[in-house]
């Protein structure tokens, strides 16, 4: 435990390029970004995660379960929800500015941030509180909408 511990604290004075090695090292591959505030949590996280082990049996069910609900109720507003894969890039044009929001395993990168979800980024740009999957036209509603006015055309 104490070498855990040590770890964790040893990320706080590491530069950005030894941390990008260390992901590397532990994730098995690159990291697109060299912001501390992001990879720090992220690594001292892993190191966690390998040395005590990830998820309880119980709480992976928890998950297990809820992915089967959602996947099971096609009418539940979580399956109706398409997230894209990760490297796709959402493109939204808001009162004359094009903003573009890029899907990553870790989130939404937007201007050089990531977000835990699309609605924050929404909010970020509308200024109000707003269904970010539906702003980005990514829920079944405002998906078929686009279909119609497109096939207008």
């Amino acid at each position: 435990m104490p070498d855990v511990v040590a770890k964790v604290a040893a990320l706080q004075t590491m530069s950005s390029y030894e941390l990008q090695e260390l992901w590397f090292e532990l994730y098995g591959h690159d990291v697109s970004t060299s912001r501390k505030e992001y990879l720090i949590p992220r690594l001292a996280y892993r190191i966690q995660e390998l040395a005590y082990g990830g998820l309880s049996e119980a709480a992976q069910k928890i998950l297990r379960e809820k992915l089967d609900d959602s996947v099971q109720d096609p009418t539940s507003k979580k399956s109706q929800v398409t997230i894209p894969v990760v490297g796709t890039r959402i493109t939204r044009e808001y009162k004359g500015v094009e903003h573009q929001v890029t899907v990553t395993r870790e989130g939404f990168e937007y201007q050089g941030q990531t977000h835990g979800s699309l609605s924050k980024i929404a909010k970020a740009i509308t200024g109000t509180h707003i269904s970010g999957p539906a702003f980005f036209g990514l829920t079944e509603k405002k998906a078929k909408a686009k279909r119609k006015t497109s096939n207008a055309r």
